[in-house]
């Protein structure tokens, strides 16, 4: 999220709009430094943030203090309200958000090449590489490094092994004995039948061997991971609202309990998990909703495309009903991960 709106912060600042508060997270402010015309701050709920720019939603002079006004006032006689800029600028200024997410995210995937080297094999044996969230393996209880040693009590001795007995028990119930460091336990899962392929999947990947490379191989794997990561989750995107998968959508809660599973994986799973977060991130701020990043892009589209700009007060209101939407969702979403959780 810092990312995100340093994005939004930079390309403001760069084309002259007065940017009076920039802050992470929501709610009430816990600490606040004022440099120059802008407040940094830190809020006291860890969700978002924004970047208050002047101008980007009318002013009402009945609900808004004289401090306010007057900083409004000065911003629009020196052309420094958003509204103000070109539609391209303002374009800029929006767009910046989501696209340094995905600059984040390749970032990352090249400091993942760069010092782990990139995935050229997997490994035969029964270690798990990687559980996905969500998925029966991780809802069973297995997670990053479990080495299978049975199912239904039959001894496996590699992944095709492994992998066999799971593709033929779709949507029934098998048994696992599990080794974890010095553990040795039991676990039960029910593999889930994927209909493209006819067998049964749980959510792994086994260990993948890597090969080191320089960075400039790097930086070209990390840009086109990052492309790859985009189209897929589009893909997924348009699939679950097509009703071709199941629609199933986390929230901050879930996401933190991610977080820590990813991190006790080690940094090379913290990190692959933080890119894809980004991406998610930006991908979802580009949507057509109102508030949201994607559908003030609507209304510049419109204003490029008609050659003039749509009233800013039929705009705020669209994009207020659009942010009380969300956020209304947004708990929804909330209750059912504490739920899951509890």
């Amino acid at each position: 999220m810092f990312f995100h709106e340093l994005g939004h912060f930079m390309v403001a600042k760069y084309v002259g709009v007065q940017v009076e508060e920039f802050a992470i997270g929501m709610g009430p402010k816990i600490v606040g430094k004022q440099y120059g015309e802008t407040l940094y701050s830190i809020r006291a709920l860890p969700l978002g943030g924004f970047c208050k720019m002047t101008g980007e939603m009318p002013v009402d002079d009945e609900d808004t203090s004289e401090e306010e006004v007057e900083l409004y006032n000065k911003a629009l006689k020196d052309k420094r309200c958003l509204f103000q800029k070109s539609v391209w600028e303002r374009f800029g200024v929006i767009f910046m958000g989501p696209m340094m997410n995905f600059l984040l995210a390749a970032l990352l995937f090249t400091l993942i090449f760069s010092i782990f080297g990139v995935e050229v094999s997997t490994s035969n044996n029964t270690v798990i590489g990687q559980v996905f969230p969500e998925q029966p393996a991780y809802e069973a209880g297995l997670r990053d490094g479990d080495k299978i040693l049975t199912v239904e009590g039959q001894k496996v001795e590699n992944w095709e092994e492994l992998a066999g007995m799971i593709h033929q028990n779709a949507n029934q119930e098998i048994s696992m004995k599990v080794e974890r460091g010095n553990k040795i336990f039991d676990l039960k899962v029910v593999p889930k039948l994927n209909k493209e392929r006819q067998v049964g999947v749980i959510g792994i990947i086994p260990v993948y061997n890597r090969e080191s490379v320089n960075l400039f191989k790097a930086l070209w794997l990390g840009i086109k991971r990052t492309i790859i990561y985009i189209f897929g989750i589009i893909i997924g995107l348009w699939q679950m609202i097509t009703g071709k998968i199941a629609s199933d959508v986390s929230g901050p809660v879930k996401i933190a309990q991610f977080v820590g599973d990813a991190a006790r994986s080690g940094m090379l799973r913290l990190m692959e998990f933080a890119a894809l977060i980004s991406i998610n991130l930006g991908i979802m701020n580009l949507l057509p909703i109102p508030a949201l990043d994607g559908g003030r892009l609507v209304f510049l589209g419109w204003e490029i495309i008609s050659g003039k700009p749509i009233d800013p007060e039929k705009e705020g209101m669209v994009h207020m009903v659009g942010f009380v939407l969300l956020m209304i969702l947004f708990v929804l979403i909330m209750i059912k991960d504490i739920k899951s959780i509890i």
